[in-house]
């Protein structure tokens, strides 16, 4: 049997065939950038993406089992007039193989749903402009590497009621699998831009009228008694190595979280839902 099928081909019965490779292949960056779409596994994510970026949804892949247990699913497509395609679990796992930005892929079937989408490209002038005044907070990722922090740091900017998520250049891709995952549907929650040139960050937060605050544990002030703007983006830094000299030079406010016990650091995924939640506590 033939492992190539027709572009219009429905029905996909070989987890060897160019559709499936062509979407495993979005495990990785290249690819993603080739094709302009990335992958979104499971059941949360996929909801998420139909609730809140339907319009993006270019394919949508479900097995009967997921089908089953995920009916709301199958009605949000509807509502959207998107055809889902019925597979089998072995065709999902097989779209999830693949190298992802350098590491094996899970091999784990993402729980018999699994979308493609079209990679958004939201204008940060635009996203900017649209936030609405009073009270705004944002959050920037800037070098963070680890795809789990970052999804989990996009997820808690959402909880947080955070409106936007900046990232710069030199940031994990924002739309690999790993972050996708991480992120639980937050990654369609709120409007996130990727790419931006760190000296081109702060020019357009302060043009917005959002004020740059940095976190260092030789910062002079205390996270709980120093007073926060009420437009703010905390700007969070490298894994390994925190934000870099210049970063905290010219933010306009840096401030350290005090640390009761004997750890020497936090976790960055940590620190910002620290501060996210104490912003949202003030207000």
């Amino acid at each position: 049997m033939s492992t190539t099928e027709r572009p219009d081909s429905w029905a996909i019965t070989s987890p060897r065939s160019d559709r499936v490779k062509r979407i495993a292949a979005l495990s990785g960056r290249s690819a993603r950038r080739k094709q302009g779409r990335f992958r979104v596994e499971g059941p949360q994510a996929v909801r998420s993406l139909l609730q809140h970026s339907a319009p993006l949804v270019r394919e949508l892949y479900v097995t009967a089992d997921g089908a089953s247990a995920h009916p709301d699913i199958l009605e949000l497509a509807d509502a959207h007039a998107i055809r889902p395609r019925d597979v089998d679990p072995s065709i999902l796992r097989a779209m999830t193989r693949g190298e992802e930005d350098g590491a094996a892929a899970s091999m784990a079937a993402p729980q018999g749903v699994l979308a493609v989408a079209d990679l958004p490209s939201p204008s940060l002038r635009a996203v900017l402009d649209a936030l609405p005044d009073g009270p705004v907070t944002a959050l920037v990722l800037h070098g963070i590497q680890d795809p789990g922090n970052a999804g989990t740091l996009i997820r808690a900017a959402d909880a947080s009621g955070a409106r936007v998520v900046l990232a710069t250049t030199g940031t994990v891709d924002l739309y690999s699998p790993k972050v996708v995952r991480s992120a639980t549907g937050s990654l369609f929650h709120l409007p996130v831009i990727a790419g931006i040139a760190p000296e081109e960050l702060a020019p357009a937060l302060h043009g917005a009228g959002i004020s740059v605050l940095a976190t260092s544990g030789y910062a002079d002030h205390d996270l709980f008694a120093t007073e926060l703007p009420a437009r703010a983006a905390w700007v969070m830094g490298n894994e390994a190595h925190g934000l870099p000299q210049e970063v905290l030079d010219a933010a306009d406010l840096a401030v350290r979280i005090p640390l009761a016990g004997d750890a020497e650091s936090l976790n960055v995924a940590i620190a910002a839902t620290v501060c996210l939640f104490e912003t949202l506590r003030r207000r």
